[in-house]
């Protein structure tokens, strides 16, 4: 087996690709890119983060990405690749806004990236996380899509009717909600939150005030 990292968001789609990827590669830890200037995660907050790595059971880096992105992001690449690590995992379902897949282009001949769930159908890919017992809730959820915020809901049959019937990517891909994942086959132990939810400008959020 190859050794390869997936990069962690916390969030469904990358839990979903380390589901995918589990008996086709060795997977030696999670990376997630946060930037060299210290900046808040609202939707995937990184201390949910940690806590998700330790309830799997696979480390998990934090890596400080700066200006000029480009160079910054093939230079930390470069450093998994030297470390051993010949593929990327990530959890991206599509292109955005038609613009080419940011990683695929940064890691261009360093290692292999590997997007176990590209151009899934939206509504069969929403049905393996139900089907699979994934414990998946919204983080955040902006108003411009939701008159009345989800955040804190479970992804179910029931939350993924009220995104068909606003009529949005089904999985959020143009960035309508965001998620994380409290639980899934792999972890060892279920996380529990404590939180509440806010209001900003623009959107609803989840903070969170204890994680078990």
């Amino acid at each position: 087996m190859k050794n390869a990292v997936v990069l962690w968001t916390g969030g469904k789609d990358s839990a979903m690709a380390l589901y995918e990827s589990m008996n086709k590669y060795k997977i030696v830890k999670f990376v997630t890119f946060v930037p060299a200037v210290k900046k808040d995660f609202i939707a995937h907050p990184l201390g949910l983060m940690e806590a998700q790595s330790a309830a799997i059971g696979i480390d998990h880096d934090f890596v400080k990405i700066g200006e000029p992105y480009a160079d910054s992001y093939r230079k930390a690449i470069a450093r998994l690749k030297d470390e051993g690590i010949e593929v990327l995992i990530t959890g991206d379902i599509s292109t955005i806004n038609g613009a080419p897949n940011w990683i695929r282009q940064c890691a261009e001949g360093l290692v292999e990236v590997d997007t176990p769930l590209w151009e899934h159908d939206r509504k069969q890919l929403l049905e393996k996380f139900i089907q699979r017992d994934f414990v998946v809730i919204c983080s955040l959820s902006y108003k411009a899509y939701f008159q009345s915020p989800v955040v804190g809901q479970r992804l179910n049959e029931e939350l993924v009717r009220k995104f068909e019937a606003i009529n949005i990517d089904l999985c959020g891909e143009n960035g309508e909600y965001h998620t994380c994942v409290l639980n899934a086959p792999f972890f060892k132990k279920k996380i529990e939150l404590d939180f509440d939810i806010l209001e900003a400008e623009d959107y609803f959020h989840m903070k969170i005030n204890h994680i078990n």
